[in-house]
C-alpha cells in the first residue's frame, strides 16, 4: 500500500470513530527555547491576531508576579487548543489544528510557564513532510480538552482516541484504557466527584448505533458501554451527568459524507429535525433510554445538570441555530445565551427559562458540584460590537459570574486591549463554600502582544486580580483546561 493511501484510509478510519498591587519584579525570567518551527501567516480570521499560532515551544522560569500569589496553589494549570503547526490549505475551526498544550507550574512561590505540541500521529506524519496533508483533514487533533484521570493527563478530540500526556508535557501515545476502547472517545466525559467515575461517550459518523456511553471507574477499567440509538450521525460534543442520568441533546447538526469529501464543512443544520433530549439511567443498563422531542435548538456546551423536586435541572450555553462556517461573520451570526430546562421525571414536561442574555460560551463551574445542585458558574463574554470591529473572532473582554440560584451576575471586566478566555475554578483545599477559591485564566493583552495568567478571587469577583503572572510570550485563544494538583 503506498504512503497516500495508508494515510486516507487512516484518516477515513479517524473519522468513524469518531485590588491589584504592584509588587517588585523578581529576576529577569529564564526563557530557554525548546524548539522552533518556520512561522507563516494565513488571511483566515481563525489564524490571525489571537487566533495566531505560535511557532516555538519554550520553557521560560522566575516568571515575573505582580501581586501575591496564594500559598496553597501547589501544581499546574493546563490548557488546550489549536496551533496548527504547517500552514494549511483551508482550515474549519474549530475542528481543525494541531493540538498545543500551555501550562503554568506553581511550586512553592515559583512559577513557570511551557508550552508543547501534541505529538499526534498525524502531526508525525507531516513533520516527516515538512508541509500539510491534505489527506489527513480529518486527523485526531487532539486540540480539545486536558483532563486528569488517575495518573493519566489525557489529551481529548472530537474523534479519535485520548493521547496520553505527561506532567513535563511530553507526549507518550495513544491510550486506550489498556485495551478496553477500541475507537474513540470525545472531548468532554465527566468525572463524577463522589465515585470518581468516568462517564464518557463516543459517536460514529458511518456506524449504526452511533452514539455509545461508557463508565469507567477510577483505576481505568471500562465497567459499562451502552448503545444508544439515534436516526442520523450528528454531532454531540457534550454530556450532561446527573445523580441517576446520563444526558445527551440530539441536536440536527447532522454529519455529511459528500460534502467532507469534497473537502467541505461535512456538517449541515437541519432544524426541520429538532432537537431530542436523551435520558439514559446511568445505574441500570436495562432500562432503555428515555427520548424527549422539543423544538431545534443547539448546544456546544453544558454548565451543570442536577435532580431537585422530581426534576432535572440542565444549564447549558443555547444557540437558536448554528453555522459552523469558518469566519468572524459566521461567529456573528452564532448567537448564544444562558438557559436552563427543567424535565419532569415522571411526567416528561419540559419548561425552558432564559437565565441571562449575554452572548456567551465555554462555562465552567467548581468540579466538585459536577451533577449536583450548585451555585455559581462561570462563562466569558462574546462582545458582538468587537467581534464586528475587529473582523476577528474570540475576544472575550470579560469574564462572567453567574449566581444561578439568585439569578444574578457580576462581571469582571479586563483592562483595555486584553481578552481572557475559558475561566478555570480552583477549590480552595480549606474550603467550605462554593466561593473558597481562585478562577484563573490566560489573558492576552494586545497592547503587548503577550500574555498573563491571572487569579481572580470569586468573592471578590468584580475586583482586580489578587494575582498576575507576567509572560513574555503569547498564549493564542485555545479551549478547554484544567487544574492537576500537586499530589
Amino acid at each position: 500500500m503506498k504512503r497516500r493511501q495508508f494515510l486516507i484510509q487512516s484518516s477515513l478510519a479517524a473519522m468513524t470513530a469518531i485590588a491589584y498591587h504592584q509588587l517588585p519584579s523578581q529576576s529577569t525570567p529564564i526563557y530557554k527555547q525548546y524548539k522552533s518551527y518556520k512561522s507563516w501567516k494565513s488571511n483566515n480570521s481563525f489564524l490571525q491576531g489571537i487566533n495566531a499560532p505560535v511557532f516555538e515551544e519554550v520553557e521560560i522560569n522566575n516568571l515575573k508576579i505582580s501581586g501575591q500569589i496564594p500559598e496553597e496553589l501547589q501544581g499546574m494549570y493546563v490548557r488546550n487548543g489549536p496551533n496548527p503547526m504547517f500552514k494549511p490549505s483551508s482550515y474549519n475551526y474549530p475542528l481543525e489544528g494541531d493540538g498545543m498544550l500551555h501550562s503554568i507550574n506553581l511550586n512553592r512561590g515559583k512559577v513557570s510557564y511551557k508550552n508543547r505540541w501534541i505529538q499526534t500521529r498525524g502531526l508525525t506524519y507531516e513533520m516527516f513532510e515538512g508541509q500539510e496533508l491534505v489527506e489527513l483533514k480529518f486527523k485526531n487533533y487532539a486540540n480539545t480538552n486536558i483532563i486528569g484521570y488517575g495518573e493519566q493527563l489525557l489529551a481529548l478530540y472530537e474523534i479519535g482516541l485520548p493521547y496520553q500526556i505527561n506532567k513535563n508535557l511530553e507526549t507518550i501515545g495513544e491510550w486506550n484504557f489498556k485495551g478496553q476502547l477500541e475507537q474513540s472517545m470525545t472531548a468532554h466525559p465527566k468525572i463524577d466527584p463522589k465515585t470518581n467515575e468516568l462517564h464518557f461517550y463516543r459517536y460514529s459518523f458511518f456506524n449504526s448505533p452511533y452514539l455509545h456511553y461508557y463508565i469507567a471507574d477510577e483505576n481505568g477499567k471500562i465497567i459499562r458501554e451502552t448503545p444508544i440509538n439515534i436516526p442520523k450521525p450528528v454531532m454531540f460534543h457534550d454530556m450532561v451527568l446527573t445523580e441517576n442520568y446520563a444526558i445527551f441533546f440530539d441536536c440536527p447538526l447532522v454529519f455529511n459524507l459528500e460534502q467532507a469529501k469534497a473537502n467541505n464543512e461535512p456538517f449541515i443544520w437541519q432544524p426541520e429535525e429538532g432537537t431530542t433530549i436523551i435520558l439514559v439511567d446511568r445505574h441500570d443498563s436495562n432500562k432503555k433510554p428515555i427520548y424527549l422531542q422539543t423544538e431545534a435548538f443547539w448546544v456546544w456546551h453544558f454548565m451543570n445538570g442536577f435532580e431537585e423536586n422530581g426534576q432535572i435541572v440542565i444549564d447549558f450555553v443555547h444557540y437558536p441555530k448554528i453555522n459552523m462556517e469558518s469566519h468572524w461573520q459566521a461567529i456573528l451570526s452564532n448567537k448564544s445565551n444562558l438557559e436552563r430546562i427543567k424535565i419532569d421525571v415522571k411526567s416528561h414536561q419540559i419548561v425552558s427559562e432564559v437565565l441571562d442574555d449575554h452572548y456567551i460560551d465555554f462555562p465552567t463551574i467548581n468540579n466538585k458540584k459536577i451533577g449536583q445542585p450548585y451555585g455559581f458558574g462561570y462563562a466569558p463574554y462574546i462582545d458582538t460590537e468587537l467581534l464586528s470591529n475587529k473582523k476577528i473572532p474570540n475576544y472575550f473582554p470579560s469574564l462572567i459570574q453567574y449566581d444561578v440560584v439568585n439569578k444574578t451576575n457580576k462581571i469582571h471586566q479586563f483592562k483595555s486591549g486584553c481578552y481572557g478566555g475559558e475561566a478555570t475554578f480552583i477549590p480552595s483545599s480549606q474550603g467550605q463554600s462554593e466561593l473558597d477559591g481562585y478562577v484563573v485564566t490566560f489573558v492576552y493583552n494586545e497592547n503587548t502582544n503577550t500574555s498573563d495568567f491571572v487569579i481572580i478571587d470569586p468573592r471578590n469577583f468584580e475586583s482586580e486580580p489578587i494575582a498576575k503572572v507576567h509572560l513574555p510570550v503569547r498564549v493564542p485563544s485555545g479551549f478547554h483546561g484544567n487544574w492537576i494538583a500537586n499530589v
